[in-house]
This record gives C-alpha cells, structure tokens and sequence, in this order.
C-alpha cells in the first residue's frame, strides 16, 4: 500500500491522463495528490472520506475533487460485485496560466475554484459525462480528447446537481506524517486482521498510547480503530462466503473473529443482516 503523498503517472507535458479501474474492491487508502481529479463511479458502493468529510457513493455518482485535496474510496462490505471507476486528472501545472483567463473560461475558473471543497454531482448529465470519460479512455486523438475534456467541464460548470462536500472553513491541514500513519495502520490490519489485534499492538506502530492512539485515529478517520477492523474482517467474511467453499464459522474463524457469537453481532451491525441471511440472498 502506497503511503501519504500519490505519485501520478502522468507525463510533465500532458495535460491529463485518463484511468479505468476496475478492481475486486476500493481500498480505502487515504491520499492526496497535486493533480485535479474527476471521477466517475461505474459499478460499486461505499464510503469515501473526503477532506473533514465522510460521503457515500453509489453507481453513477460523480465527485470533482482539486489539487491536494485528500481522500479515500472504500467499497461497502455489502457490494459482493467488483467495484469500477473512470478517472481523469488533470497536471494541474498546466491548467493554470494566460490561456485560462479569458471571459469564454470564467464558468470553469469557477469549477476549478469550487472543486477545492471538493464537489459530488448526482444529476442526470452524469450518465452524459460517463460516455464521454468511456470514450476518451478507449483512445482519440490528442487534440479531440482535451476538447472532450473541456465539454466535460462546461457541462459541470453549469450543472445545479451538486454539492459541496468539505466545510467551508476547511483547509487541509494534514501533515506529511499523517498520511504515512494512517496508511502504515491500514497495511497493518490488512495483513493481520484474521488474528488477535490488541490496541496497544497497533498503538505502537506509530509510537502512541493507547489513549493518545484512540484519539488520533477517530479524528483522522471518523470512526474508532475496532470499528474499522471490524468492517473489514466483515468485508472479508462476505468475499469468503459469496465464494461457497466453507461453512459460516469456518469463515468466522478464517476473518479474524475470537467466536461465533461476536461475528454474528458485527456481521450483522455492519452489513444489516445475519451471516445466514446474507448466504440466502446470494443463493
């Protein structure tokens, strides 16, 4: 898992690059990057953690996310489908200058502006903007692509269907540091969850106490440290039960929980039914 700071493979004199993920689930990395960022959820659910915010996404939402602006996509333990993205980020070392400040701009300066809060678009232009992000990822000619771009943006630019997804006082004020904790526990719980786990095991990796620990990851993360590894140990528990091969306490037993009884009570505060419900409705 790749800490902090996202490195963007993407050329010094290119404008953008275009990305279709399709993925088993969204991990939930928690990052930032200098690049401009749209992306458009094709297939899949979950939270995503966005600046001082926490948001659901679903199919077909659309989130305009500027530079530096931190956040994360994780999948719902629910979603037993791979999860899909289109993103285009723009090298925000070049979508700035003379060339943008002409009037014919104005209503994407002001996109780009509003994109620091970060921006979530639901409306019915979505599906519009998909076909066209799905168009410049198959391949075009360079110049044709920005122009799609552009159209993109002026679609956004006047779209009423969104909304701000940071507070307006917000200001990023992770530090370098921050990243690499938060990022050094994630590896951590996704290679070690399907055993014991105690506080002060964890606390230690970023050389905390265990209350100092508690605090921090709630006010990084907005949820306690067990209500995470919870979620994900469920989210496991449903990739190996929607694969068929082992009874429901063996999955129990293989995702990291101590009994029988406790997965049942997290299984089902997490995901809205029993285990056995669960198997029912993927019969």
């Amino acid at each position: 898992m790749k800490p902090l700071y996202q490195k963007i493979d993407i050329e010094k004199e290119r404008l953008f690059v275009v990305k279709n993920y399709k993925v088993p689930r969204f991990d939930g990395l928690f990052h930032f990057h200098p690049e401009f960022e749209l992306t458009y959820i094709h297939q899949g659910s979950g939270q995503s953690l966005i600046g001082d915010r926490m948001v659901t996404f679903k199919s077909g939402d659309l989130f305009f996310l500027g530079p530096n602006l931190p956040h994360s996509w994780e999948s719902s333990h629910q979603f037993n489908q791979p999860s899909q993205s289109l993103v285009i980020q723009l090298n925000s070392s070049l979508w700035k200058g003379a060339w943008l400040q002409g009037e014919e701009l104005d209503e994407m300066n002001r996109l780009f502006k509003r994109s620091l809060r970060g921006l979530k678009f639901t409306g019915d232009d979505n599906a519009i903007i998909a076909e066209k992000m799905f168009q410049i990822s198959k391949g075009m000619k360079p110049m044709k692509s920005v122009v799609e771009i552009l159209s993109i943006f002026e679609i956004l630019g006047r779209s009423p269907s969104h909304e701000y997804i940071t507070s307006p006082a917000y200001l990023p004020n992770y530090r370098e540091h921050d990243y690499l904790k938060i990022n050094r526990i994630y590896s951590f719980v996704h290679s070690n969850f399907n055993r014991e786990i105690s506080l002060t095991e964890v606390a230690s990796l970023v050389h905390m106490t265990n209350q100092g620990f508690c605090r921090y990851f709630k006010k990084m993360t907005r949820r306690t440290f067990f209500v995470y590894l919870n979620e994900y140990r469920t989210g496991y528990a449903c990739k190996l039960l929607g694969e068929g091969q082992l009874n429901i306490t063996e999955v129990s037993f293989r995702s990291g929980f101590q009994s029988i009884s406790n997965f049942n009570k997290q299984f089902k505060s997490v995901v809205g039914c029993s285990p056995s419900e669960y198997v029912k409705r993927l019969a």
